[in-house]
Formats: C-alpha cells, sequence, structure tokens
C-alpha cells in the first residue's frame, strides 16, 4: 500500500501533467476549461475535497486547437485511479468498513443485474431520430465485462474509458445516458474497489 506521503506526491505529479495540443485545425477540449479544473484539482486535492467521482463526471467543451482529447482522457484517468486508491486506503483502514462493502456489494449487483439481460434488451432504446449506441457494440463490451467479473478475462478500466460504439438512430439503438451510466459505474467497480 502507498503510504499517505508517496500518494500526495504521485497526486501532485499526475496533477502538473498538461495534455499536449491539437493542431490548429483540429478539435480537443477547451485549454481553458481544462485547466480551470485541474487548477480546482489541485486546490481540492490538498484539502482532500476532491473524489474520484468527481474526476470520472467532469466534461469540457471543445475547441479548434485544444486539448488532445485522448492525451487529456489518460490524465484525468490517471488522476481518478490514484484518488480512488486513496479513498480506498482510507476506506479500509477505518474502523467501520461495512459502507465501504455495501457500495461495492450494491455496485456489483447493480453491473451484474444489468449483464444477465439478454442481448440487445440490456438497455432501453431510443426514439425519434434521437442518436444512440449501435447494441451489437454495447452488448459486444458487456459481454467482456461478464467474462472479465467470473474470471474469464482480464479487463481493465482504461478498456472501458475508451470503448468507443457505433450510432444508431431511434428504436435501433440503445439510449446513450443509461449506457454512460452504467459504463461510469463499471469504471467505478473496476477502479475503486479492485474488480
Amino acid at each position: 500500500m502507498t503510504s499517505d506521503v508517496g500518494q500526495a506526491g504521485l497526486l501532485d505529479q499526475a496533477l502538473r501533467q498538461r495534455p499536449h495540443r491539437t493542431g490548429r485545425l483540429r478539435r480537443g477540449y477547451r485549454p481553458e476549461e481544462v485547466d480551470a479544473f485541474l487548477a480546482h484539482a489541485s486546490r481540492a486535492v490538498a484539502g482532500r475535497s476532491l473524489t474520484s467521482a468527481q474526476v470520472r463526471s467532469v466534461g469540457f467543451g471543445s475547441a479548434l486547437g485544444g486539448y488532445d482529447v485522448g492525451a487529456t482522457d489518460a490524465v484525468l484517468a490517471r488522476l481518478e485511479d490514484l484518488l480512488a486508491g486513496r479513498e480506498r486506503a482510507q476506506a479500509l483502514s477505518s474502523t467501520d468498513q461495512r459502507q465501504w462493502a455495501e457500495r461495492a456489494a450494491a455496485l456489483s449487483a447493480a453491473v451484474h443485474g444489468r449483464l444477465g439481460e439478454p442481448e440487445g434488451e440490456r438497455f432501453p432504446r431510443g426514439h425519434g431520430l434521437r442518436r444512440g449506441y449501435r447494441p451489437a457494440d454495447v452488448d459486444e463490451l458487456c459481454d467482456l465485462l461478464h467474462r472479465h467479473l467470473t474470471g474469464g478475462q482480464r479487463l481493465h478500466a482504461a478498456d472501458v474509458r475508451q470503448a468507443l460504439f457505433r450510432p444508431a438512430r431511434g428504436r435501433r439503438g440503445y439510449r446513450e445516458a443509461p449506457v454512460d451510466a452504467f459504463f461510469d459505474r463499471v469504471v467505478e467497480l473496476m477502479v475503486a474497489f479492485d474488480h
């Protein structure tokens, strides 16, 4: 287990990293938003008020010549992993670990419940002309995740974070919001609870 001093050093190092910019004619994350978040994160980490869930849920607008999306996401993933490790160590060293265990059990049950649904029916379908995700793509990742959780295949949080799904419109696709929320819980389960 990493000491508090070592953990603080790793967090500081992660927060000092800045992603590189895209070319002037390519879209990336708005630098002022990313810089503002990382400055806030630096202050919040020192006061222990930043959580891995807050990092996981942050979003940025796009701009020409902005920060490279992949590089920015890698910085955020590293920060999230370090914060989740700190949260896990803190919870496991406390005298009452019941709440931590209950959260892990609830997340695990929610994930397993969704994975137990039949392919093509795991998530609500879209409607109208709204854009969603192609069910075959989402179900493929769900199948990989199921094999991971049952010990058949090793999957990492980065594999889930970096997954891309082809678009599908209306009833032909799964609605984006429930799929995104589910995979956010999966990442939380993987990084915070070592699953």
